[in-house]
């Protein structure tokens, strides 16, 4: 009889948690407090933004070359140098320059005496024929001579005038303000006077930012757009201008180019990378939401969590423009309605939820 006790009494407790485990089952989910705010309608910059890097504008980043060959003696700059256009970047040795010159100068001199004794020896025909002395072939015939001394005095001077400033050009100057980003050529090369064995790389002062842009990318950007341009480097973002756009695509790599006019406050690392954000229209009334209302990738179907009357929905929306803050909801969402902004991967349709208050 004592044995039956007791074994009802261990049953009692096992049959009462049998009675009490439905009930627990049944049992409400906690509500879970959750930030929401309404989709209303805003006034949207549309933005593209574009890979690229900083460069010299068209024509400002060239090689500087001797125009005339010869050995350098002297390089007067060194690279990061500012130059103003028509500094003295390097010299070359003037030897053959000097002695050209002096030849062309010598030649100068024997046409202009061979010019004088042709037109003494026309003046002398002139006076025999008139006198009936000499016959008129000879003063034809002087008459040719005094013209090729003139032709050959001419030439000379040329010549001349050619070694003249062939000396000048063994100082190589600067064609632009710029900047020296390379030295080629240091004292005791040899250059060809052309530019095939330049001296220095010159850069201009000033900078632009050329990105690549797809097709549809292109279809929106257009000279005269606002843009802002950030480097990698750091630093505070540079506004710009858009100042050209490719009119076709790059067949190798698909892809436009976009010019942007830049005015930095100091210098910048030309090849640098960075990202251009341009303006390329803006919108009134787009209906937006906050960007971290958005659960779900779009191409999976994007969903956004509605608040209604203490319960989470949720709905499947369909997504127009985006940046890092906001969204369209091109449909699926009124205006008005309210989305929760935070817990959005926990909540569930029918999930009770409690407004967390502003």
């Amino acid at each position: 009889m004592r044995g039956r006790l007791v074994v009802l009494a261990l049953a009692a407790p096992l049959a009462y948690g049998a009675c009490r485990a439905p009930a627990e089952e049944h049992e409400e989910p906690i509500a879970v407090e959750v930030k929401c705010v309404p989709a209303d309608r805003q006034v949207v910059s549309v933005i593209e933004t574009l890979l690229g890097r900083v460069t010299a504008p068209p024509g400002g980043d060239l090689p500087v070359a001797s125009q005339v060959p010869g050995r350098i003696l002297r390089v007067t700059v060194r690279e990061g140098d500012r130059v103003a256009a028509g500094a003295l970047v390097a010299l070359v040795d003037d030897t053959a320059s000097r002695d050209a010159l002096r030849q062309s100068e010598a030649a100068v001199a024997e046409a202009r005496a061979a010019q004088i004794n042709a037109r003494a020896t026309l003046n002398r025909t002139r006076e025999l024929v008139t006198r009936g002395i000499a016959a008129k072939q000879e003063l034809d015939d002087a008459v040719s001579r005094g013209e090729q001394a003139e032709a050959s005095v001419n030439a000379a001077v040329a010549a001349a005038d050619l070694a003249t400033r062939t000396l000048g050009r063994v100082q190589v100057r600067s064609t632009f303000d710029g900047l020296v980003t390379r030295v080629w050529r240091g004292p005791g090369a040899l250059v060809d006077g052309t530019a095939a064995t330049p001296v220095i790389e010159l850069a201009a002062t000033t900078a632009e930012f050329d990105a690549d842009a797809t097709d549809r990318q292109l279809v929106d950007v257009a000279a005269g757009q606002q843009a802002t341009v950030t480097t990698t480097a750091g630093g505070a973002p540079i506004p710009g201008t858009v100042r050209a756009r490719s009119a076709a695509l790059d067949p190798a790599t698909g892809l436009g180019l976009v010019r942007v006019a830049i005015d930095p406050p100091a210098p910048l690392t030309l090849g640098a990378f960075g990202t251009v954000a341009v303006q390329t229209r803006v919108r009134q009334g787009v209906l937006v939401v906050p960007a971290a209302a958005m659960r779900g990738a779009v191409a999976d179907g994007a969903e956004v969590v509605v608040c209604a009357r203490g319960k989470a929905e949720v709905r499947t929306v369909h997504v127009g423009w985006r940046d890092d803050e906001r969204i369209e909801i091109a449909g699926g969402l009124a205006e008005g309605e309210r989305v929760a902004v935070d817990h959005v991967l926990g909540l569930q349709t029918g999930s009770p939820l409690v407004e967390a208050k502003p």
